[in-house]
């Protein structure tokens, strides 16, 4: 079983204080993206969300000041990644915050064997895609809302058309493995 996985956060520098604002987990399982089997939620992040930054992802500070905190989000977060294969597109910077969520609460960062949409593009394409290209290539969104669920849905619908393409029997070869980037 997969798990379509993307995050929105206050910036892109987690070393910088930038911080999770929400999170969206969709398994895939037997070709099927599962939606009723989502996890999503807003996520305070104990920070401010930069009104730049609030234009992006439409997520603003009162939004996420009755959300619960990552030291509430993390276990469920880490239950999902560990019971499943996490999908991401250029999963290094979710997996970078995850890291530093983990750090903050005093948990062990996940250590995910992933995929990668962004990097199985560069085997197909030549080069990597950026998700709102595959989206619009494979046929399954126009543009992308850059809101956690609404973007790991995309994913999960790129990653099935990317796997008919690639075969599935070859989407091992895919894997990659998170070694962590702090601690």
């Amino acid at each position: 079983m997969f798990c379509a996985v993307d995050t929105e956060t206050t910036g892109v520098n987690p070393d910088r204080g930038d911080r999770i604002v929400e999170i969206a987990m969709v398994p895939v399982y037997n070709g099927k993206v599962i939606l009723e089997r989502a996890y999503v939620t807003l996520v305070n992040p104990m920070v401010r969300i930069p009104a730049l930054v609030e234009k992006v992802h439409g997520i603003g500070n009162t939004e996420v000041l009755r959300a619960p905190s990552m030291d509430y989000v993390y276990p469920t977060v880490k239950t999902y990644l560990s019971s499943m294969i996490p999908i991401f597109h250029n999963g290094k910077f979710d997996l970078m915050f995850l890291d530093y969520a983990a750090k903050e609460i005093g948990d062990f960062p996940i250590d995910p064997t992933y995929l990668d949409t962004y990097e199985m593009s560069r085997v197909l394409f030549g080069k990597p895609k950026s998700l709102e290209w595959l989206a619009k290539h494979f046929s399954v969104a126009e543009k992308i809302n850059h809101r956690a669920l609404d973007d790991a849905v995309v994913t999960a619908h790129v990653f099935l058309k990317m796997a008919q393409i690639i075969g599935y029997e070859r989407i091992g070869e895919f894997l990659m493995k998170w070694n962590g980037s702090i601690l």
